[in-house]
């Protein structure tokens, strides 16, 4: 006779949602699907509310100590889903000829992360941080409060000063990549919230990613940045690839 499994323990995250124009009624309406799918698992964080998932990240010891520590904030916090997708998919190229690059950095939040879970100097492979570090008015990418900061630059190089292994390029891309730019690419994360130096630096990396690599898109499936989307799709296509969209508003690109 089958033995019946027991459930596991229902885990529940709420956090900060976006681009919300009435927030009384978005929290009424999330108050009614609380009050509607009581008793299961439920999480309504980073533009994304489902129900009676098992949110396998909430279970492990990495990220349940993200979420309870003091040196992660509300926006990351909320974003743990992103966070958890960027870097189990990171970890699974550990095993693949090249590097790993990032293109938009900023303050080096996933970046740090990244470096913490994994252990990329054991596998003799560099990281590339690619960032303006900066924001001017008129400047046609987005301004993050990260920018305030007129030590951004000099805050990311002390935050890796630890790990020479690091490489952090300032100046716009592709421009940037005259000061060092890897051969070969395991890995790559894409986040620079614009078409124009998203789709260049995409042009760059698939000539150079390994078979099996995989390249991340962080707001390839977020409509607001959907000429994002418009920019990326031809190029994968012109290589015989696809962008997956996942529920995060992440993109996904795995080279086969």
């Amino acid at each position: 006779m089958q033995t019946e499994l027991s459930q596991i323990e229902p885990k529940q995250l709420f956090g900060q949602s976006f681009n919300i124009t009435d927030a009384p009624k978005f929290n009424l309406a999330l108050q009614l699907l609380r009050e509607s799918t009581s008793g299961v698992p439920m999480f309504a964080s980073d533009n994304l509310i489902t129900w009676n998932r098992n949110l396998s990240f909430l279970r492990e010891d990495y990220f349940s100590a993200m979420l309870t520590s003091g040196d992660a904030d509300a926006v990351e916090k909320s974003c743990v889903w992103r966070l958890y997708i960027l870097l189990n998919l990171a970890k699974s190229c550990l095993g693949l000829e090249g590097d790993y690059v990032e293109l938009g950095c900023h303050k080096g939040t996933s970046a740090k992360r990244l470096t913490e879970y994994m252990d990329l100097e054991s596998v003799d492979k560099q990281y590339w941080l690619y960032d303006l570090f900066q924001w001017n008015p008129g400047d046609e990418h987005t301004h993050m409060p990260g920018h305030d900061n007129p030590r951004m630059y000099e805050d990311v190089v002390q935050r890796f000063e630890d790990k020479p292994w690091v490489k952090i390029i300032r100046g716009s891309v592709p421009e940037s990549f005259e000061q060092g730019f890897p051969d070969s690419i395991a890995f790559a994360h894409i986040d620079m919230n614009h078409p124009d130096p998203e789709s260049s630096a995409l042009r760059e990396v698939l000539p150079r990613l390994s078979d099996g690599g995989i390249v991340v898109f962080d707001d390839y499936g977020w409509w607001g940045y959907s000429a994002q989307k418009r920019a990326l799709d031809p190029i994968a296509s012109e290589h015989g690839l696809s962008i997956l969209e996942l529920p995060t508003g992440q993109g996904l690109l795995l080279k086969r």
